[in-house]
């Protein structure tokens, strides 16, 4: 075969391989992009979410954090369900997973381990108890309608369109998510509770040091906090029955450098003019 013939030939097969490795390379990007973008959140125009009682306004300000406004309490959260379940509902799956020692049927055998021990916790069987026995009937028509916010964007999607962590895992697996129930809100509480904890091991140090040390040595070693250089970020209003106003006696609250309560004016963000979108009823 002439020397000049099989330089051709190999001059085809590598345009046909290059082509290919193109082809491939602009098709995985393509898959990439659209995967991605799949489940980005709708923030403009309305959307349509059964049981809201009136249309609810959300807006999002520059870094695209939402804020809410409702006619009432019960539309508020159904909302905040919708709006908190287009923006994070991976890491919603995950925790709810996490507190009830269930990881392994996302992520297989590997936490099986893991699950025994967030069950030994029992927070989601304290949550349920609570959720059965404790909560007023409003806080749970309060969850409730959480859920359903969640379960009104969850319903009409899957895979991809959750999140593109959804599409890798139904590349190993099936696993799909359940809808969303309100004592996985209460569950998340008592995993907030465990991470809270911080400050233990102090707490007991002090209280072995509150028999050799007299007061004020305690407090050289655990000052109180620096109220007069780091001031609450709200300084005015109280909280009433459980119900916070605004117009509230400011009097036990700490005193500023000055003396003062440093309380200042807090605008209206209602009509900000933020770009965003609203969920009508």
């Amino acid at each position: 075969m002439p020397a000049s013939k099989s330089m051709r030939r190999v001059r085809l097969l590598a345009i046909v391989v290059v082509l290919l490795l193109l082809g491939g390379l602009t098709a995985g990007a393509f898959w990439s992009v659209q995967t991605v973008r799949a489940s980005f959140p709708q923030v403009t125009g309305q959307v349509k979410i059964e049981g809201l009682s009136a249309p609810v306004t959300v807006r999002r300000d520059a870094n695209g954090i939402p804020q809410l406004y409702a006619d009432t309490a019960e539309d508020l959260f159904r909302a905040q369900g919708f709006v908190h379940a287009q923006d994070r509902f991976w890491e919603m799956d995950v925790r709810r997973h996490l507190t009830a020692g269930r990881l392994s049927e996302m992520f297989g055998e590997e936490q099986v381990e893991t699950d025994a021990f967030l069950r030994t916790l029992g927070w989601r069987d304290v949550a349920q108890r609570e959720y059965d026995e404790l909560l007023a009937e409003d806080t749970k028509t309060y969850l409730r309608a959480y859920a359903d916010g969640v379960n009104a964007w969850l319903e009409e999607r899957e895979g991809a369109e959750l999140s593109v962590e959804y599409a890798v895992l139904g590349l190993i697996g099936d696993y799909a998510p359940e809808p969303w129930d309100p004592v996985d809100s209460v569950a998340w509480l008592k995993a907030m509770a465990w991470d809270l904890r911080g400050n233990l091991q102090e707490e007991i140090d002090r209280s072995l040091l509150a028999g050799r040390l007299s007061p004020e040595q305690i407090d050289d070693l655990y000052p109180p906090y620096p109220f007069d250089r780091n001031r609450p970020i709200v300084t005015d209003g109280t909280v009433t029955d459980g119900a916070y106003s605004p117009a509230g006696d400011t009097s036990d609250l700490p005193a500023g450098p000055d003396g003062s309560t440093d309380a200042e004016e807090s605008g209206d963000t209602a009509d900000q003019g933020a770009p965003g979108g609203s969920a009508g009823g």
